[in-house]
């Protein structure tokens, strides 16, 4: 019979994932599903649960909570199969401020608790990339969504600070708070044997079109082509960034002069001052000076 580990963050959502815990018990009781369910504590305990529960043999591994919680849990069972063991399939039950890779998935909407069960207990999967990144000499992470270097990154690390605001909202005035802390430095963007050197304001690794919940940073970007798209934003003055946040919502950003769009395999970034680095929302570094980028087709199953 199958057994699911439920990996339940509940502060997911400015504390959505926790008010609906009552609801998703009920839910998987009523599924008849034989089930664990672990509760994080804090930052990165969901990627230490998932990857307990993949070297305890969990075949289904179910990321309850936004794309922060969704990267910690594709981070343990990356890290449990590095480590030689199996790699379980990963279910998820969006309840999250963003939800932005959910996006990607055909009929899967935020909030949808009996809709996220049914699909973890079914069969239908889709094999998605991963990238792994190396920032500096830290551990090798993994990333589902996109990566984000600069301003973007910013957006990210402003947007864990507003704990008093739900929703879009967070990612609009986390928007306007980089816009007056983030300065462009020189970035050297290597790209499968490529190269592009400028002051950017933002560079952009990423698996699916949408990040910051609701910026489609990639508009054309496939979750399983086996290929990144890049985002490469050059310095702009303020008013202009302004102008372009709307569009970038749209997707219709691309056609401004100051955006370079592409794709590749593998990337570095280098930079001679501190950038901040995000992958999925998460915060990893504010102070890189070198990411490397790797892709890892089909590197994960997704229930879908």
């Amino acid at each position: 019979m199958t057994k699911l580990l439920i990996i339940l963050n509940p502060w997911a959502g400015r504390g959505n994932a926790g008010r609906h815990r009552a609801e998703l018990e009920a839910a998987l009781r009523q599924s008849g599903v034989d089930y664990e369910l672990a509760v994080t504590s804090g930052r990165g305990g969901a990627t230490d649960l998932a990857r307990q529960g993949a070297e305890r043999g969990y075949e289904r591994i179910v990321a309850v909570g936004g794309d922060g919680t969704i990267n910690e849990v594709v981070n343990g069972i990356k890290q449990a199969e590095a480590a030689g063991g199996p790699r379980p399939r990963m279910g998820i039950i969006p309840l999250g401020t963003g939800s932005d890779f959910i996006k990607m998935l055909d009929g899967v909407v935020a909030n949808d608790i009996r809709g996220g069960v049914q699909r973890a207990l079914g069969e239908r999967t889709r094999a998605v990339d991963i990238g792994r990144i190396y920032v500096d000499t830290m551990p090798p992470r993994y990333f589902i969504n996109a990566l984000g270097m600069g301003f973007d990154a910013q957006v990210a690390v402003e947007s864990l600070k507003l704990t008093h605001l739900k929703g879009f909202v967070v990612y609009i005035v986390a928007v306007l708070r980089a816009l007056t802390r983030y300065k462009a430095h020189p970035m050297s963007v290597e790209y499968d044997g490529q190269q592009r050197d400028g002051r950017l304001l933002f560079a952009s690794v990423a698996n699916a079109r949408c990040q910051g919940g609701g910026f489609w940073l990639t508009p054309e970007a496939i979750i399983d082509d086996g290929v990144f798209d890049l985002c490469l934003v050059d310095n702009m003055r303020m008013d202009q960034i302004v102008r372009a946040v709307p569009l970038v919502m749209k997707g219709t950003h691309t056609r401004l002069k100051q955006v370079w769009i592409g794709r590749a395999r593998s990337v570095m970034v280098r930079c001679p001052a501190a950038m901040p680095v995000a992958t999925d929302g998460e915060v990893v570094s504010t102070s890189a000076r070198e990411v490397r980028v790797e892709l890892l087709p089909a590197g994960l199953e997704v229930l879908i």
